[in-house]
């Protein structure tokens, strides 16, 4: 019979306010008839103890805040002056230990990737390096292999890269005008074919885009080349040849 009573007078204490209509209702005090009924609350199968024994008001079970609040890893605190109830996360050590290692593998990865980066633009740089050589090593080989094609002094210069060769080809009228004059349109597409094809043993997959022109005339254009490098197709002029 004690037990019954204490629990009433206890149950009405905690329970006040609880049972008001809104959060914003008056402080009011009531009585309650709280029914014991040997209530066990377990998680996961294992008994959850506790110092305060679950009961029954009207059909609803009420058991302890801070018995689930450890079940739940929480923090539970009282303001006395407030009547305020606060419920917060703690911190559980395992998290903020698998943070670190994740944050310690972060760092390893960026690092190993700026690493990387840097391998690779060392690559690429060795790679653009080699490239510049080919193509100055190529344009000496024209040239010695062009430079007095059908006795004229040509000059053969070359730029770009592995993917696109531009190729300007250089001539003095003012002092070769008479064998220039001299020269069929065959001659002039033999050259380019020469020179395409020379360009293309080394650079294969290399489009090539080419100009001849007059350097005694403010460099005047007196012809225009392109080769494809997928078909083989060369035009002079606008005209496959």
């Amino acid at each position: 019979m004690w037990k019954k009573t204490s629990a009433v007078v206890l149950s009405s204490v905690l329970l006040a306010g609880v049972l008001a209509s809104s959060s914003d209702a008056a402080v009011a005090t009531k009585n309650v008839q709280v029914k014991y009924n040997n209530v066990k609350v377990t998680y996961n199968g294992q008994l959850v103890p506790t110092d305060i024994e679950p009961f029954l008001i009207n059909g609803t079970t009420y058991i302890p805040l801070r018995m689930m609040a450890g079940v739940f890893n929480k923090n539970v605190a009282w303001d006395g002056k407030t009547y305020t109830v606060s419920v917060t996360d703690k911190e559980d050590p395992r998290i903020a230990s698998l943070q670190a290692e994740i944050a310690q593998k972060d760092a390893r990865i960026a690092e190993l990737e700026k690493k990387l980066q840097d391998a690779e633009d060392e690559l690429a740089s060795a790679d653009d390096d080699d490239v510049d050589d080919r193509i100055d090593e190529l344009e000496d080989n024209l040239n010695d292999d062009y430079g007095d094609y059908e006795d004229l002094e040509w000059s053969i210069y070359l730029s770009g890269d592995e993917d696109d060769i531009d190729v300007e080809i250089e001539v003095d009228l003012d002092e070769y005008q008479d064998e220039y004059d001299d020269l069929t349109t065959s001659d002039i597409e033999d050259l380019v074919e020469n020179i395409c094809s020379d360009i293309w043993d080394e650079f294969e997959d290399a489009d090539i885009d080419g100009v001849i022109i007059d350097i005694s005339d403010d460099d005047y254009e007196l012809h225009d080349f392109f080769g494809d490098a997928d078909s083989g197709d060369i035009e002079l002029d606008g005209e496959e040849i």
